[in-house]
């Protein structure tokens, strides 16, 4: 009974919300769409989906909007509806991926609940893409936010860290906090043999093992790729090999 108060004023607040923050408003005229994409593990069983934000063109193709910070926690929420809808109820992992004034927001944590609250058996996990060229960060509201949120079931993880030493510098403050980190094939393809990789996939193994962090592997394309994921046993892995970004409105709904 508890659970379903709670519930409910979730859903009150947020209906307010929109009714009434002009942010809700924001980027509507373009046709938004979260597509989604497994994830699987060395079996090539199912473990996950990651939710992939596109934004639909004139020409009909769907692509990665520019100015994902300006879409507010609201319309995520509105969005996310539907996505839901096409997804399984089995106890596997759902990616979101928010932007830094997102997840600093003071509508972070009724977002976490409403999501968990939505997606149950489902475990809800927010990826974060560090941007390494902003300064002007809040640490200790970012982190009370993550630390917050994660009291409520939520993990937290950390999306494309790459191959450049300054990746591993925007997000040493934070590793206490983080429970996955996610890995492109993209940033460790070597286009020239000779080229100097400053962080090679080994280095995020051993570092994800050091500090009991989940290392994803997405950007799989081949089974080369796979190859390599087996060689540094990395469980959970993504890619195109594994199955492209679907759109959830051409799925037929499992809830």
């Amino acid at each position: 009974m508890h659970l379903h108060k709670i519930f409910y004023a979730l859903v009150i607040y947020y209906w307010y919300s929109r009714k009434n923050s002009n942010n809700y408003l924001e980027n509507d005229e373009f046709e938004l769409r979260y597509f989604i994409q497994r994830q699987v593990d060395y079996q090539g069983k199912v473990t996950g989906y990651e939710c992939l934000l596109r934004q639909h063109n004139a020409d009909g193709s769907w692509t990665l909007p520019k100015q994902l910070d300006s879409l507010p926690l609201q319309r995520v929420i509105f969005l996310l509806e539907d996505t839901f809808k096409a997804l399984p109820e089995d106890p596997i992992t759902l990616s979101i991926n928010l932007e830094y004034d997102q997840i600093t927001s003071p509508d972070f944590h009724y977002f976490v609940r409403w999501a968990i609250s939505k997606i149950t058996p489902m475990n809800l996990s927010v990826e974060y893409t560090p941007d390494q060229h902003k300064h002007r960060w809040n640490r200790r509201l970012f982190r009370r936010r993550i630390r917050e949120a994660r009291q409520y079931g939520m993990t937290f993880g950390i999306d494309n860290v790459g191959s450049s030493l300054s990746n591993l510098k925007t997000i040493e403050w934070i590793l206490p906090e983080v429970d996955s980190l996610k890995c492109s094939m993209r940033s460790f393809r070597k286009e020239d043999p000779n080229e100097w990789l400053d962080l090679n996939l080994q280095f995020w193994n051993r570092l994800a093992q050091r500090n009991h962090i989940e290392l994803i592997l997405m950007g799989i394309e081949n089974e080369q790729d796979q190859q390599l994921a087996e060689q540094l046993q990395i469980r959970t892995r993504q890619g195109y090999l594994f199955g492209r970004p679907s759109n959830p409105q051409e799925r037929t709904g499992t809830r």
